[in-house]
């Protein structure tokens, strides 16, 4: 059985005031009924301010703190940098490539204090997205820097990609990766009509020591589609199929559950639990 986490991000949201002590208290609870073996920390600007008592509230419950979700828009500030450059806007991009690198280093900081040792990275994001993805590359290397000083290790994702393809840009980032890694997203997989393809490619599957679950119903790159998350059942992901395909590549890293349960104010607990039912299930 893989190492099963749960994102903070299924509990921890606008809708519910972003009560991430609640949301500890019911990993904690899954985890001491077995349905899983600890959590992901998803990086929100709302922690910004609040380091000390996030980083103390984890440890207080005493949930095992494995993976920490760089914030996604550092991946859109490279992006945009990219862009800027490309339009000879040299002034601002490195003021953004700057500002990305500051707020990266402070990510870093949370997972230096719970002592978590792999970050997952968006690398690309938002409007510009791979439209430049050699200069995301290169910025991988100051990023690959940063983390090291903090004994983190980054783990890049293969989210969306509005140029090229999730697969062709990993493939491009190989000979740099260093002693990073990737992790797989089933979601995203779909969207990019990608999964077998990523999970035959021994130069890849490799390289992927995470993994991320969650469902996805719509049409070959259709982006509107990535909302809602939906949980393993409710799209058209093969997750038996993906679990084999897996195995057969010889993974046995850690897996996350990344598909919400958030109901206004409320949490759908059980059906929570249920997905981690049919994820220890599969996997």
């Amino acid at each position: 059985m893989n190492s099963l986490l749960v994102s903070t991000g299924t509990m921890v949201a606008r809708e519910n005031g972003y009560d991430y002590i609640r949301a500890l208290g019911e990993i904690k609870r899954l985890a001491d009924q077995g349905l899983c073996q600890g959590l992901e920390l998803m990086m929100l600007k709302f922690y910004y301010d609040k380091r000390e008592a996030v980083v103390s509230a984890i440890k207080d419950f005493g949930v095992n703190a494995a993976v920490i979700h760089c914030e996604k828009d550092i991946g859109t500030m490279i992006s945009d940098a990219g862009g800027l450059l490309e339009r000879g806007d040299l002034h601002d991009a490195e003021a953004m490539i700057h500002d990305a690198y500051d707020t990266f280093r402070y990510n870093c900081t949370f997972a230096e204090k719970l002592g978590i040792g792999r970050m997952v990275l968006h690398l690309w994001g938002g409007f510009n997205s791979d439209s430049h993805i050699d200069y995301n590359i290169e910025s991988y290397r100051v990023l690959h820097d940063i983390a090291a000083e903090y004994g983190v290790r980054l783990l890049v994702e293969n989210i969306p990609s509005r140029m090229y393809d999730p697969r062709s840009n990993w493939k491009r980032l190989l000979p740099y990766l260093g002693d990073g890694g990737l992790i797989f997203d089933t979601r995203f997989g779909m969207l990019h009509r990608q999964i077998e393809g990523i999970l035959h490619d021994t130069a890849i599957t490799e390289k992927i020591e995470h993994v991320h679950i969650s469902d996805f119903a719509g049409t070959y790159r259709q982006f509107k589609a990535l909302r809602p998350i939906l949980h393993p059942g409710e799209g058209f992901v093969d997750f038996k199929k993906t679990a084999d395909l897996l195995k057969k590549a010889g993974y046995n890293g850690t897996i996350t559950l990344e598909s919400p349960v958030v109901d206004g104010e409320d949490l759908d607990i059980a059906k929570l639990a249920n997905t981690l039912r049919y994820i220890r299930e599969i996997f």
